[in-house]
């Protein structure tokens, strides 16, 4: 079950830092908010999303076929992860 918990970890970890935290608002508001609610709340916010730097960058690792470099703004550079 460990082995199972890391390796969903190490994969939520390899995602653009700011489409987490997206999923994550999302379900938070999920249970409180009827569907049509929610699914206003998903379009808000997938429309901030595309275009950001963290998608296209997504998109560029993908058709280069290499691993993302996502930027993330609330960790300061050069600090661990």
């Amino acid at each position: 079950m460990r082995t199972a918990a890391l390796a969903t970890a190490r994969e939520i970890a390899s995602l653009s830092p700011h489409a987490v935290r997206a999923a994550k608002r999302r379900l938070h508001q999920a249970v409180a908010r009827d569907a049509e609610a929610a699914l206003t709340a998903e379009t808000c916010e997938r429309k901030a999303l595309l275009g950001s730097a963290n998608q296209v960058e997504a998109v560029r690792a993908n058709l280069e076929k290499r691993l993302p470099n996502f930027s993330n703004p609330l960790i300061p550079t050069g600090s661990p992860p």
